[in-house]
């Protein structure tokens, strides 16, 4: 975390068997991040409270541990002064998938999200919290049949999820490397970008800032 505030929060849900301290260093500029004021939160272990179906992917994540996203977003704000309107969501896998549950359940406060190779399972799904709001999201996700975990095919599962974003009207950046699901260079080729898109992405800005991608996204990402 940055000591001037002012910047972003970003909450980040890491895969699993894997940890948040692995996989933020691949996926942000860290030293970016906390120059600009802004601070990286990484859950490492979750309430598993409840039965399977308040699981948002694989019995990694639950949908009660967002309650503590809550309580970190407050003291965010209350102690290090972090920008209100740059409250951010990412993760890889079972993260994403919690990711993508905050995107709906979360709408309220999460200005944008970025999920590698998560997308809609249905068991993510939940009701806007903010129907007036949906933020941007990059799609992160390989190739279909290869980025597989379990039954879940994520190329798949991110197709599914991009029409939803569309139509709640917010923007949607598929980036699709085309290889498998345990691949961390997803992380690391969007990391030269992936501040840069939550800075230009603060809740509820209008109008949208891309109409292309700007320098830097990889060649195979893409405007849905």
């Amino acid at each position: 975390m940055g000591t001037q505030g002012g910047g972003p929060l970003i909450v980040y849900w890491h895969a699993t068997g894997s940890a948040a301290t692995y996989e933020v260093p691949l996926a942000f500029d860290t030293a970016a991040v906390t120059a600009a004021g802004g601070m990286i939160v990484g859950f490492e272990s979750a309430t598993r409270t409840g039965t399977p179906t308040n699981t948002t992917g694989n019995d990694v994540w639950y949908q009660s541990d967002v309650a503590f996203a809550d309580q970190v977003v407050a003291c965010a704000i209350q102690q290090v002064h972090v920008d209100p309107r740059h409250i951010h969501a990412a993760g890889y896998s079972a993260g994403a998938l919690q990711s993508v549950y905050m995107w709906f359940a979360r709408s309220g406060y999460v200005a944008s999200v970025i999920s590698y190779s998560g997308g809609d399972v249905i068991i993510d799904e939940a009701a806007f919290q903010d129907p007036a709001h949906a933020g941007a999201a990059i799609v992160a996700h390989g190739g279909p049949g290869v980025d597989v975990y379990g039954t879940t095919d994520f190329a798949s599962a991110s197709a599914a999820w991009e029409p939803q974003i569309k139509q709640a009207g917010a923007l949607a950046i598929d980036c699709n490397d085309g290889q498998a699901h345990v691949y961390l260079a997803r992380l690391s080729n969007l990391a030269p970008v992936s501040l840069k898109f939550f800075e230009d992405h603060p809740f509820g800005v209008k109008p949208e800032p891309y109409t292309a991608l700007p320098a830097g996204f990889p060649s195979y990402c893409k405007i849905e």
